[in-house]
């Protein structure tokens, strides 16, 4: 796991596989963000909410969203999440700079 402070403007990025037989395809950015909401309460700093979540690109075995985020530390701004495939596993990610 990879783990950066989030700071408006810097680079920060969680990362977690989900559990089971979830595939990406079947995800919805709704979904994507609760989980990385769910990894980034074990990180510095937590997501406290996420806002206007939309959907900014899709493949097969890759979904990107983006919200408004309110940080733990009181910082807010864009957030960016992936949730992807990796050997089998779904992924999510999230970070303060676009993937």
């Amino acid at each position: 796991m990879r783990i950066f402070q989030w700071r408006s403007g810097a680079a920060a990025i969680a990362l977690a596989a989900l559990g089971g037989c979830v595939n990406v395809s079947s995800l919805d950015c709704s979904e994507i963000a609760n989980e990385a909401k769910r990894i980034s309460q074990e990180q510095p700093v937590k997501i406290q909410a996420l806002d206007n979540v939309r959907e900014t690109a899709r493949a097969e075995h890759e979904a990107k969203c983006e919200g408004n985020a309110t940080m733990s530390d009181g910082s807010t701004g864009t957030l960016y999440l992936r949730a992807y495939e990796e050997n089998g596993n779904t992924m999510v990610a999230y970070q303060g700079t676009p993937f």
